[in-house]
């Protein structure tokens, strides 16, 4: 009995907390549209109160108060948030997948195969007057003049058409994610 007790904790010690999920809804015990206290609840933590460089309490993005998910996000607008983000915050990747399993890491055909029609976009800060993935360099890498892969993102938007999950690639693999409410999580610098 005691062997088995021993077996089952090393067990539990060892295998990987599970990853909380990502929705058009939200991401684990968040929803999107909950206001602050809610989601302190929820969370059963404070989140930070607003800091610079946000100008008022109007729109802000926060963190967990207790350190815990350093790669989350809170994007809150008049109170409630409207779009959580999923980052590498100093090399510390966040348990989070969607509900088909693709997380920071997962390739830009994971996407496709999960999803179908996507949207694809040069990224925020790759687009450089164009809105248009550039598929002449997508497709031959070797034509582009630097060492510098571009950024990407591919959207995928909700039934209602209200809500988008972004997944932001570089060099085809998943870099950052985002859940939200439009046109909010379409920014490049929410609350700027």
């Amino acid at each position: 009995m005691r062997r088995a007790l021993l077996m089952m904790s090393a067990w539990l010690l060892t295998t990987p907390a599970a990853a909380e999920t990502l929705s058009w809804e939200g991401v684990g015990p968040v929803r999107l549209g909950m206001d602050v206290k809610a989601a302190e609840q929820a969370l059963k933590t404070k989140l930070l109160p607003r800091q610079l460089p946000f100008k008022d309490d109007q729109c802000y993005v926060t963190w967990r108060a207790d350190g815990q998910d350093p790669g989350l996000g809170y994007v809150i607008e008049h109170g409630r948030i409207t779009v959580i983000q999923v980052y590498n915050s100093d090399g510390k990747v966040p348990q989070v997948a969607d509900t088909h399993g693709l997380g920071i890491g997962a390739t830009e055909d994971d996407i496709r195969v999960a999803y179908g029609q996507v949207k694809k976009t040069l990224g925020f800060y790759d687009r450089g007057g164009s809105d248009t993935a550039d598929t002449k360099t997508e497709q031959n890498p070797k034509s582009a003049t630097s060492e510098y892969s571009p950024e990407y993102l591919i959207e995928v938007e909700s039934l209602d058409h209200k809500r988008s999950i972004l997944f932001n690639t570089q060099a085809g693999k998943v870099i950052w994610l985002s859940t939200g409410f439009k046109p909010m999580v379409l920014e490049p610098e929410p609350c700027q």
